[in-house]
């Protein structure tokens, strides 16, 4: 268990300079062989993993993702841009933890930002423009961070974003999650993935992505391939850290427009 929160700790201060976005660590993606770009709003694809039976199993769960086991080291996928999902609501969606910290002085100072703006407070593009404007430049310093010291700093990568998100949501009544998974990114002329963080928010009888890291950026697509939820909340999160990492994608191939 120490090893792989090691290398947890090492994928989450693992620096992507090149889009100024702040990632996790890269995950190789491979086009199918009659692949071109453009892609469609919904895509076909392999994960190739150890540990499939595990992201299978997790997969089978959301109500937006169709997943089918192909061989014991790869499941086959398919995945709509941006899209939302039904599920389960729970209180702890809209409680104050050890991770989304509610009650501390930076948080709260965090938040009144955000309602002094006068801005649309259910407004999924709003609330990331407010966050990702919060932390503007991403740094890759940090392991991960919880919300008031996150507020406080103003600095962190994916899961500093993520975690602000979730609370903000909370603060604004609207029931909220921090995920924990992988993000497919079409450009122009590439695709690339990596592993990533953002936060989920119930609104209009749906969980809706807000990713304030990706806000704004300039890929034509964006698809969120989840690994799960950061349910622990308590002091021991860390130990979904570790959890997460081992749903991750080894690689991604034959991805393609279905």
């Amino acid at each position: 268990m120490r090893r792989l929160f090691i290398l947890a700790l090492l994928i989450f201060t693992t620096t992507t300079q090149a889009e100024r976005i702040p990632y996790l660590a890269e995950i190789s993606v491979q086009l199918g062989t009659e692949q071109n770009l453009p892609l469609s709003d919904e895509i076909r694809f392999t994960v190739v993993s150890s540990n499939s039976e595990a992201i299978l199993n997790s997969l089978r769960k959301r109500s937006n993702i169709k997943v089918d086991q192909l061989t014991s080291s790869s499941v086959v996928i398919t995945l709509k841009a941006n899209s939302r999902s039904i599920g389960k609501l729970d209180n702890r969606y809209l409680s104050s933890s050890f991770v989304i910290d509610l009650e501390e002085e930076s948080t709260q100072k965090f938040v009144s930002g955000y309602k002094g703006s006068n801005e649309t407070y259910a407004d999924i593009r709003k609330m990331a423009e407010y966050v990702r404007g919060y932390i503007p430049n991403p740094t890759y310093i940090h392991s991960f961070n919880v919300a008031s010291r996150t507020a406080k700093l103003r600095s962190g990568d994916c899961t500093e974003y993520a975690v602000l998100a979730t609370a903000l949501a909370r603060a604004e009544k609207l029931p909220s999650k921090v995920v924990l998974g992988t993000v497919i990114l079409e450009g122009n002329d590439r695709v690339v993935s990596y592993g990533h963080a953002w936060s989920e928010v119930w609104l209009d009888g749906h969980w809706q992505i807000l990713d304030p890291a990706l806000y704004a950026s300039n890929f034509n697509r964006h698809f969120y391939l989840p690994a799960m939820e950061l349910e622990n909340e308590g002091p021991g999160y860390s130990l979904d850290l570790v959890k997460a990492m081992q749903l991750f994608p080894v690689k991604i191939t034959h991805l393609q427009s279905n």
